[in-house]
């Protein structure tokens, strides 16, 4: 928050909870015969901790949020709803293969649910859902959810001319897309799709985004009005697989890249496609959470 605070002081009473994010450190990365730039988004949790420093701003008493076999969105969502005094219930959609975080749901929810697609899902949290209680949408996906990356990208010393970013519901790549465009910059964003096609529609990755900004200008009429996406270009790069289904590319990348944790869903693949295009200099996003520590 405060790269957001540093720039448009009128927002210190934005609507916000400290999570413990602090300012990622870029970190360079020699791999495979490439220079690259990695911003180290593990060191505060992986991605979901910056949006839900938003969405929980709240302090809610209940929420209700959905998410995958393979995400972590419902672990980070049910953790920090718990140490802020809530509880959680998770729904989960049959969908990519179980990672580790899915173990530990049941010991930080009030509910889990599990259920075979979209229908399924939205039939679920509809039984759930009870006045007062908080709907947090998958991945965060909402513009509110987006001020996470808006505030990584405030971050940057530097922008590079190209990043790369995992996009999965596209909160992350839309909240990154508002950042750089509040500061002029002037780059290409590689989002690397390794979910649904319609979560990675362009328009929709810039509607959001565009919202984002605009949330914030109501509350600190300060922040510019944006006429257009200026030097920010956005390209999306659909990952080879299915949803969740380790390729050899991105096993390879896992492998790699020792030093770096990774996984095959959504940052192997990323950081294979950016291996693939030799994209010399880039800066790679890396958003990846690591699960805790068996006791």
């Amino acid at each position: 928050m405060q790269p957001l605070l540093d720039r448009f002081p009128g927002l210190l009473g934005f609507p916000h909870i400290d999570l413990g994010v602090r300012r990622t450190p870029v970190e360079p990365l020699r791999l495979l015969g490439l220079d690259l730039l990695v911003k180290r988004d593990d060191l505060c949790g992986g991605n979901k901790p910056r949006s839900l420093e938003f969405l929980l701003a709240g302090r809610p008493r209940r929420v209700i949020t959905v998410s995958t076999l393979s995400a972590h969105h419902a672990y980070a969502t049910a953790l920090h709803a718990g140490a802020l005094g809530g509880t959680c219930d998770a729904i989960i959609v049959r969908r990519g293969r179980p990672s580790p975080f899915l173990a530990l749901l049941p010991r930080l929810c009030r509910r889990v649910v599990e259920t075979g697609g979209a229908p399924g899902a939205l039939s679920a949290a509809l039984s759930l859902w009870r006045p007062g209680v908080l709907l947090v949408p998958p991945g965060g996906m909402s513009p509110r959810g987006a001020l996470g990356y808006l505030v990584a990208a405030l971050e940057l010393e530097h922008v590079p001319p190209r990043i790369y970013v995992p996009l999965g519901t596209g909160t992350t790549v839309s909240g990154l897309l508002a950042g750089l465009m509040l500061r002029d910059a002037v780059t290409e964003v590689v989002a690397v799709r390794v979910a649904d096609r319609v979560a990675g529609w362009k328009p929709l990755l810039w509607r959001r985004a565009f919202r984002a900004v605009a949330l914030l200008r109501r509350f600190d009429a300060t922040v510019p009005r944006l006429p257009g996406p200026g030097g920010v270009r956005l390209r999306v790069v659909a990952a080879r697989g299915r949803y969740g289904e380790p390729t050899p590319e991105a096993l390879a990348a896992v492998a790699g890249a020792p030093g770096l944790p990774l996984e095959a869903t959504y940052t192997g693949k990323t950081l294979a496609v950016l291996l693939a295009e030799r994209a010399e200099g880039a800066l790679y996003i890396h958003t990846h959470a690591a699960p805790p520590a068996a006791p």
